[in-house]
């Protein structure tokens, strides 16, 4: 767990502004995101899974927002490989495609095994038991499920869990105590990308409030509500191990210095990024678990014996 003021401490302290004179708080908290997606991104890690209702008018399903890709799915246990547009237009086309479809039957190796001519010209519109995904590409926005279902399914898509912006100026929620018996979470929907301490905050209600940095409230607009912000209001914190502070260090130093104007240092920029890609190569190599990685793994295979 790598902490947003540890990261930003480190990045100020070889940038000679620890008093945020040159780069205000926001602009490096907003580098130290960007860094933290770009090594997520890099290593696919850490992983998520969201479950979501199928049937035939929501066969197309949206990429979740805590989602960054796709890389898997699931139907009653039963995985679905991740097929490309591409690769289906180029199996319909030499009718490759299963006609009959039975529950558990196909797997991906019989969808690319030998050719199985079918009578279904086109098959956006094949109806049946689902059997796989179809992306353009890995971080899509609309992943198709083929072929369109025909009874209602729970689906489990897994992948590159998103990483929540982290900010120590902005809470992402409150405790609306309104009604004293039955208080109420609140979430903040402002983007935190540029905010700056004259701006509203709105909730989830669509409510304004005026927030108070020093004394740790939110004022309604109408000045008749006041609510408290308690620490664990903001998310501070990031789910990726303390081995790779480093990267997120050197991803936010390296936009830092491409600051326009009289901070601009392309040569810095270019030393930071060069330090950031060799740590985040290595997180690309070193996090992700296969089969040599684990006890056993590299072996396993040298044990089995088949008669």
């Amino acid at each position: 767990m790598i902490e947003l003021a540890d990261i930003r401490s480190r990045v100020v302290t070889i940038l000679q502004d620890t008093s945020y004179t040159r780069w205000t708080k926001t602009e490096l908290n907003n580098y130290i995101n960007d860094s933290l997606l770009d090594l997520v991104r890099t290593i696919r890690l850490p992983t998520a899974d969201v479950s979501l209702t199928i049937n035939s008018s929501t066969y197309l399903l949206s990429l979740p927002t805590n989602l960054m890709d796709i890389s898997g799915g699931s139907i009653d246990g039963r995985e679905l490989p991740i097929v490309t547009t591409s690769e289906m237009k180029s199996l319909a086309s030499q009718g490759r495609l299963p006609t009959v479809v039975k529950d558990g039957e196909y797997s991906v190796t019989e969808i690319f095994g030998n050719p199985i001519w079918s009578k279904i010209e086109d098959w956006t519109t094949s109806t049946g038991t689902p059997q796989a995904l179809v992306i353009d590409q890995k971080s899509s926005s609309i992943i198709r499920v083929w072929p369109i279902p025909t009874d209602e399914a729970l689906i489990k898509l897994t992948g590159t869990q998103r990483p929540t912006r982290m900010s120590d100026e902005v809470p992402y929620s409150f405790i609306d105590d309104t009604h004293i018996n039955y208080p109420e979470d609140r979430i903040i929907t402002n983007s935190l990308n540029g905010w700056s301490s004259t701006d509203l905050l709105v909730d989830d209600t669509s409510r304004t409030f005026t927030f108070d940095s020093t004394a740790q409230t939110i004022e309604g607009s109408d000045g008749s509500t006041i609510f408290e912000i308690a620490d664990t209001d903001y998310i501070k914190t990031c789910d990726i191990d303390y081995v790779w502070v480093d990267a997120l260090t050197f991803g936010a130093l390296e936009r830092a210095y491409l600051k326009e104007h009289d901070l601009r240092n392309v040569e810095k920029s270019e030393y930071f990024k060069n330090k950031k890609l060799a740590i985040t190569i290595d997180a690309h190599r070193t996090e992700p678990i296969h089969p040599a990685s684990i006890t056993g793994g590299v072996n396993l295979n040298r044990f089995i014996v088949r008669r």
